[in-house]
């Protein structure tokens, strides 16, 4: 480490620096160069410690507010890092990176106008930041402002027209405002991109599925499966559009397939009761039932279909 003064080398644990004598445990930079180290090397509750200590020294060490509000949104202490943001602006209101990080610990706290306010700020300051005009996009979308959020994606991505994050949370919007076509568009545009995005492959899907586009939301479901085995939302809504498109064999695997992974899904038991019906399989449908009243016996699609199945079962009396 250095002397804050003259640049000499010192140790960590020096307590005056052997060049000019100066205080280093009464000298905010070099407590503050002393935290960035424990920071660095993971050891926050000790970095935290040193700049309380900086600031202690130095009451309007806005760098040290800055960095101990970095530390404490790692640590998850949201709060606490927007009351640091907050000091940092006392002194120096025109620093982009403060507000951009004010915003999202704001955006955690679910304080989304706070968050938008930030942002905002942060793009006066730099307004060729594609991550600020995404993020500020996430607080419009989470605060049910659509129009705003498609403005603040747009942008990002026509910053970077390759922001894959950016492209796919465009998807959504237009998925939420009913725009099926365009999502259908968008959600293509991300995966030509990525052909392994998980979530942009399913939601593609979804918007083909929604559209009514069967095959196309087969295929996508289908691929999603493939691309990550253990993304039940995948195997289920491949489930759903087979079983929607007649292919009730091949939804059953499906349906087996994200019960595997999660045995207490009682939705998919149902529907795998459903398909097991249509085929007139009726003791692979009560058991399927069975085991939705096990995980839930309150269920009432459930207790209906039961009941259902119990009279399809129950021989009638001559004459009746």
């Amino acid at each position: 480490m250095e002397c804050p003064k003259c640049k000499a080398t010192v140790g960590s644990k020096a307590r005056y620096c052997d060049q000019c004598g100066v205080n280093l445990e009464q000298n905010a930079e070099f407590l503050h160069e002393k935290a960035l180290d424990n920071y660095h090397r993971g050891q926050i509750d000790a970095a935290l410690k040193l700049w309380d200590d900086a600031i202690s020294v130095k009451g309007d060490f806005t760098k040290g507010y800055y960095y101990r509000g970095l530390a404490l949104y790692d640590r998850g202490d949201l709060q606490e890092a927007v009351v640091a943001f907050k000091k940092a602006l006392a002194d120096k209101e025109e620093n982009f990176r403060v507000f951009f990080k004010l915003g999202m610990a704001q955006y955690g706290l679910g304080d989304l106008e706070g968050s938008i306010r930030s942002y905002l700020q942060a793009l006066r300051l730099n307004p060729g930041s594609a991550e600020t005009h995404y993020r500020l996009g996430l607080s419009y979308l989470r605060n049910s402002d659509l129009e705003k959020a498609q403005g603040a994606l747009e942008k990002a991505i026509e910053i970077n027209p390759k922001y894959t994050r950016a492209l796919y949370i465009l998807g959504i919007v237009l998925s939420q405002k009913g725009e099926s076509e365009k999502a259908i568009q968008q959600f293509h545009t991300v995966v030509e991109i990525s052909p392994s995005y998980t979530a942009a492959r399913f939601d593609l899907g979804m918007a083909h599925y929604r559209a009514g586009n069967l095959e196309e939301a087969i295929q996508e479901f289908r691929t999603a499966a493939s691309n990550n085995e253990r993304f039940t939302p995948a195997h289920y809504m491949l489930g759903e559009a087979l079983r929607k498109s007649g292919a009730l064999d091949q939804a059953i695997s499906c349906y087996n397939e994200v019960l595997k992974l999660n045995p207490k899904d009682v939705e998919t038991y149902l529907r795998l009761a459903e398909c097991n019906m249509q085929l007139d399989l009726l003791d692979a449908a009560k058991e399927a039932v069975k085991k939705a009243l096990h995980y839930n016996p309150g269920h009432r699609e459930a207790q209906y279909l039961m009941k259902h199945l119990g009279e399809m079962t129950t021989p009638h009396k001559p004459g009746f």
